[in-house]
């Protein structure tokens, strides 16, 4: 059995602060990859023809981090969207997005190497590279890049420019970065190799030592040439194709970032966090970011794929601006959306019902099965509930079905975790603990507790949310059915993170976590809600799991790894640590842990991606008027 030993430098990674996955991305992960993808695959296209790009000043866009006022909107406008959503991003800067809005904004002002073509990603598309080619041992991989591609700057993007922000990933280390670390080393690299690409060219020029420290074939990132860059893996990894198509696998300009204070080891770039994306290379960048208040993007003025009609990631801007603000406050949004002062909102899943009926000019578009799942973690560590027993009966007192019903209003079906019914290897034949109130009761006895007898209360915590209130209130009723007393508790977020990475056999630790999760699809993407060894989830382990999940990471033969994520979904069903509630439908990212977005019905052009998180902005289009 092969395990992956760079994992050892992911699990590294502070557990606070990978924490965060859990509430405000609400939430991303791990790596993706279809084994389905040929073993060796070769994609062409004829490269663009693209619009020249005037040198001008690398000077960013003015930023702010004061209390400021939205810029005045018309939402009536042809001009410009404007889009509230639950939570405003933890960072600007690409390197270190980890939660779904500031993903969303790195990919619509930073383009990856290539792009899914489809929801379950089955095939991929050309974007920054031209082509690409895999080694049959799946170590190796070579991408052919575009020429003629500038950011909005003028400064160009090349192969030095892939090399660079790979290498400051890793050196950075920041939580979005941990994929890399599964497949990549920094070895080879330092800060100040990294650094002294130091030029608006982006390119070594006539520093020889750089460059063969570029060129040097035992690195993990290989310049061949300035539109060709190799790939050198540790270990194989079957989800590394499609764990390339979003942030971090973006690249911001280099100059950029040396300009203003460059690479430091394990520190993000403060400047980048709230300025990096106003340079970009995307259909947008963005002019004005404040800080947990609004960013503003525009079209990018001096995009190089202008004239591009047939690449849905690479289409010009439609709409010239879009606002998105970040009120917390769920009213503030559904007022904002029902009065026509904004285009799209995100909403409580609870209260989806009633905006509907208050707006009669909106709709939520039918974008299908989401990447999103739902689900309470049970502690697997501590007593009472370290009996699997115990687990086992408490899954089958609580009534999946009337969740998905009230709470969720119909916007979620059942799932089977970890992995969404969308993707490669999702197998419909295995199905969770059947709901059933008498042989819960019978498991509880069989466990020692008859009529709960002797059991401890227990404690359940959620993220401040509506809907999620309402899901630990059916629970709570639900458990008490079997005689189990049930204590929730509804917190902040920063408590919750703090609690969740408590190890599960510690006395604080929390008997019940309600989480959701999205990100790359394939299983890979989400491992990381069942091995705790990543430090993500800390209530759950399972040392036979864990070894599995490595192997289906390593697994080349694609009939052999649909039967090992079978198998550890079997046994994940088994072992009963988690009640899955749903998978969310029709949900774009952002609106993950709160609710899916509500459109005016003159915006439309809206597509769902499970490897984009959030809105692809340049699809969008708004015709006529966005009356209430």
């Amino acid at each position: 059995m092969s395990v992956i030993p760079s994992k050892k430098n992911a699990r590294a990674i502070s557990t606070t602060v990978i924490a965060v996955i859990v509430i405000v991305v609400i939430i991303i992960a791990a790596a993706a990859v279809y084994a389905s993808l040929p073993k060796t695959t070769t994609t062409t296209t004829t490269p663009l023809t693209t619009t020249s790009v005037p040198s001008i000043s690398t000077t960013s866009s003015s930023i702010s981090s004061s209390s400021t006022s939205a810029p005045s909107t018309t939402s009536s406008s042809t001009q410009e969207l404007i889009v509230d959503e639950g939570s405003a991003p933890t960072t600007g800067d690409p390197a270190a997005a980890i939660d779904n809005n500031g993903l969303e904004i790195a990919q619509n002002t930073q383009l990856p190497l290539t792009f899914c073509e489809n929801p379950a990603c089955t095939t991929l598309i050309p974007v920054l590279a031209v082509s690409w080619n895999e080694s049959p041992n799946g170590l190796t991989y070579t991408f052919n890049l575009r020429s003629n591609v500038y950011y909005s700057n003028g400064d160009p993007f090349n192969a030095y420019v892939v090399w660079y922000n790979i290498y400051r990933d890793l050196i950075i280390n920041q939580a979005a970065d941990f994929i890399f670390y599964i497949y990549f080393n920094v070895t080879g690299v330092t800060p100040g190799d990294v650094n002294s690409l130091d030029n608006s060219m982006n390119s070594p020029g006539s520093n020889a030592t750089l460059l063969s420290i570029m060129e040097n074939m035992d690195n993990s990132v290989t310049v061949l040439n300035a539109t060709a860059v190799q790939f050198h893996l540790t270990n194989p990894f079957v989800a590394f194709l499609q764990s390339i198509d979003t942030a971090p696998w973006v690249f911001v300009d280099p100059y950029v970032v040396q300009q203003n204070g460059g690479v430091v080891l394990n520190q993000p770039n403060t400047w980048m966090s709230v300025n990096g994306s106003t340079v970009g290379d995307a259909p947008y960048i963005t002019q004005t970011y404040v800080v947990n208040q609004y960013a503003l993007m525009i079209a990018n003025p001096h995009y190089w794929a202008q004239n591009m009609t047939n690449n849905l990631i690479l289409e010009p801007a439609k709409i010239p601006k879009v606002l998105l603000q970040y009120p917390t406050d769920e009213l503030t949004r559904t007022e904002a959306l029902e009065t026509g002062k904004v285009q799209a909102s995100i909403v409580s899943f609870n209260d989806i019902s009633n905006v509907l009926s208050a707006c009669s000019a909106c709709y939520i578009p039918n974008t299908g099965p989401s990447g999103s799942i739902e689900w309470i973690n049970i502690d697997q560590l501590k007593a009472p509930t370290n009996n699997t027993l115990v687990r086992q009966a408490m899954i089958e007192a609580i009534n999946i079905s009337e969740i998905e019903s009230v709470v969720y209003d119909g916007y979620a079906t059942p799932v089977v975790g970890p992995m969404p019914n969308i993707f490669n290897y999702y197998n419909s034949s295995i199905h969770n603990l059947p709901y059933n109130v008498t042989n819960a009761k019978a498991l509880l006895a069989k466990a020692g507790y008859p009529g709960g007898a002797g059991f401890p209360t227990i404690n359940m915590i959620y993220y401040t949310s509506a809907y999620a209130a309402l899901v630990a209130e059916i629970v709570k009723q639900d458990l008490s059915d079997i005689g189990i007393t049930l204590q929730t508790q509804e917190l902040t977020a920063d408590e919750v993170i703090s609690l969740q990475g408590t190890p599960g056999q510690n006395a604080s630790a929390p008997y019940m976590v309600m989480i959701n999760w999205t990100y790359y699809p394939d299983f890979s993407a989400y491992e990381f809600i069942v091995d705790s060894q990543f430090g993500v989830f800390g209530n759950f382990h399972n040392q036979t799991i864990a070894n599995e999940i490595l192997e289906s990471n390593t697994q080349l033969n694609p009939t052999l790894r649909g039967q090992e994520i079978s198998q550890i979904t079997s046994q994940l069903v088994q072992q009963a640590g988690f009640i899955w509630l749903g998978q969310d439908l029709d949900l774009f990212d952002p609106g993950a842990g709160i609710g899916p977005y509500i459109w005016n019905h003159c915006v439309s052009g809206m597509w769902y991606n499970t490897a984009f998180n959030g809105i692809d902005f340049n699809n969008v289009t708004i015709t006529g008027s966005c009356g209430t």
